[in-house]
């Protein structure tokens, strides 16, 4: 499991970033490096599964837009490994992912959000793991 690395005092965070729509996942991405932590993709010929075990992140941020990542038999390994899934839905998602998220006990946050809200959002799910 990769170690998280250090600046000083902080920990930085292997951050596990799967989005449907590229945009929002490039801006996810600067999110959590403005939060201090480091995110990932897929590599372009990786599955999602494959990424997840290369990386074993510490967090897992997951849009329920896409379909091969917003499922149970994927949560399910990535909750084994360790990994804190946040699930985010916007109103274009077609799945229940309210339901999914209570099924499996995960928080779920609704996009778009303002910045101060997903500052606190990643302070939560980065800043507080140890």
């Amino acid at each position: 499991m990769p170690n998280p690395t250090t600046a000083g005092d902080v920990i930085r965070r292997d951050v596990l970033i799967l989005f449907a729509d590229p945009l929002a996942a490039a801006l996810m991405g600067a999110a959590v490096e403005l939060a201090g932590h480091v995110p990932h993709f897929p590599d372009l010929d990786e599955t999602v599964r494959a990424a997840l075990l290369r990386l074993r992140p510490r967090v897992t941020l997951l849009d329920c837009d896409l379909d091969e990542a917003c499922t149970e038999s994927f949560i399910g390994p990535a909750l084994m490994i360790g990994s804190r899934v946040q699930l985010f839905a916007s109103r274009r998602t077609t799945r229940d992912a309210p339901r999914l998220a209570q099924r499996l006990g995960l928080p779920l946050a609704t996009l778009p959000m303002d910045e101060d809200a997903l500052a606190t959002l990643l302070h939560e799910l980065l800043g507080s793991s140890t």
